[in-house]
């Protein structure tokens, strides 16, 4: 395992000194550009709860780190910058295995963000352990001129919609834990690619929040029925979601189809997929269509925003209402929170 200062300066040298940062790694303290950043965010994932080395590697691990922290300032509807990070490591650690983890940070920083944004590491702390590998990044953004959107703008009459497609990181993880007898997880790449090396959508998040279209937002970690549930309580409402307007993905189709999946569990309860649910008032919906179209966006309208005492509702295709679970992941309660 490397040393304490030697893993110091492979970071400093992977990573050029992002814009907005005035003084980086190498003091006590980064110094950043005055008045340049009103965002921030972070993220911890420790190992067996948020990855588990038999089925991610190093370099999938690194990638996520930073696509969660990418997602949390999507979900504001702002843009990403600097961020520092904090890594915890067993002391048996191998070097190859920190240079992958590092070679997936700095994969996630190019490949997750766009040539509008610069994403780099501003400082952070490196320490050893006798316990589990965890690992933390501390994320800033800006804020869009309209300023950040807020979990708490829904009101009845808006229109309930989702960008991506959801359920497939539950999936693969379930694939990769071997809950579903005779389902080979190879067969499933997309749902492994989802679990593994999830997509933080910088882009969509951005361009909604410049464009001012939603009146909420968020994305989706612990499901799409806890996470949409949280937007309505910040905002005092109630929704119906069409159960037939949820997007399927053909892997979670023909999951279901040949090993019997619970496909409808995985999108509303899975989570860790980090796609954006968004409410967006009638009058705004042309304008997030234009977005779609233009930028070849995946988006599903599922439902309306109704009123506090109708709750949160599954809508069947006769108009009935379903049994919906609304738990999803609670780190404190596990699984079923």
């Amino acid at each position: 395992m490397y040393g304490e200062f030697e893993l110091i300066e492979k970071i400093a040298a992977r990573f050029t000194r992002p814009d907005g940062v005035t003084l980086g790694i190498g003091d006590d303290a980064a110094v950043l550009d005055p008045g340049r950043f009103d965002m921030v965010t972070t993220d911890t994932m420790v190992e067996g709860v948020h990855f588990d080395r038999r089925w991610s590697s190093a370099f999938d691990i690194g990638w996520k780190l930073i696509a969660v922290n990418l997602s949390d300032v999507a979900a504001m509807g702002g843009g990403p910058g600097v961020f520092f990070m904090n890594l915890t490591i067993p002391r048996d650690t191998e070097e190859s295995f920190l240079d992958e983890l590092l070679d997936g940070i700095h994969a996630a920083c190019s490949e997750l963000v766009p040539d509008s944004f610069d994403v780099g590491v501003g400082g952070g702390d490196v320490t050893a352990t006798d316990g589990p590998l965890v690992l933390s990044v501390t994320m800033m953004g800006e804020c869009s001129p309209a300023g950040p959107v807020l979990r708490s703008g829904a009101v009845p009459g808006d229109r309930v919609a989702v960008l991506g497609h959801l359920g497939l990181a539950a999936a693969g993880l379930a694939l990769l834990r071997g809950d579903l007898e005779g389902a080979v997880p190879e067969d499933y790449p997309a749902l492994l690619q989802a679990h593994r090396r999830p997509i933080a959508r910088v882009h969509e998040g951005a361009m909604l929040g410049l464009y001012g279209v939603p009146s909420a937002l968020m994305d989706v970690s612990d499901g799409l029925a806890q996470d949409l549930q949280k937007i309505l309580r910040a905002s005092g409402a109630g929704a119906w979601v069409e159960a037939h307007s949820l997007p399927r993905h053909p892997e979670l189709e023909r999951l279901e189809r040949e090993h019997g999946a619970d496909v409808l569990s995985y999108i509303l309860s899975g989570g860790d997929d980090y796609e954006l649910v968004i409410t967006v008032p009638p009058a705004r919906m042309p304008k997030l269509w234009e977005l779609a179209r233009r930028y070849e966006w995946d988006v599903y309208d599922l439902g309306e925003v109704r009123g506090a005492e109708e709750g949160l509702r599954l809508i069947g295709p006769d108009g009935s209402p379903l049994a919906l679970d609304v738990r999803g992941w609670d780190h404190f309660a596990g699984a079923a929170g």
